[in-house]
């Protein structure tokens, strides 16, 4: 079933140009199960969200000097970065902490760290990257 339309509009010098517009179709089911799975595509963006969220908070903790929780925002990161496939994050990780248990996502903040290689990983984390098909 139709359930809307989705346009995306611009204007320029006073005139309304369409540049693209897509149909919102909906379901309907009774299957709970199948009612509640949710899309590949959604899965990944959102774990990408989440593992931009544990980075900055872990490195804000850090900053603050709550070594506890940002261990754990930072383990947290690693494991959604390897789960994820995302190589680049889970090497910038590494430069910012020491990987104990990779499954469990278990790391220890390195004693020193290069303030840069601390920015870079806070700038790069909300960055996404497409889903290999």
């Amino acid at each position: 079933m139709l359930a809307g339309r989705v346009s995306v509009l611009t204007t320029l010098n006073g005139q309304e140009n369409k540049l693209a517009e897509a149909q919102v179709l909906a379901e309907w089911t009774d299957d709970e199960a199948r009612s509640t799975l949710i899309n590949n595509q959604v899965a990944h963006y959102t774990g990408q969200a989440q593992l931009a969220q544990s980075i900055q908070e872990g490195i804000q903790a850090q900053r603050n000097g709550d070594t506890e929780l940002a261990t754990v925002k930072l383990g947290l990161a690693y494991k959604l970065a390897q789960d994820s496939g995302n190589e680049e994050t889970t090497r910038l990780l590494k430069k910012v902490v020491d990987v104990i248990d990779p499954e469990r996502g278990t790391v220890r903040l390195k004693s020193s760290v290069d303030h840069a290689d601390a920015m870079t990983l806070d700038t790069r984390s909300t960055r996404t990257r497409r889903i290999e098909k």
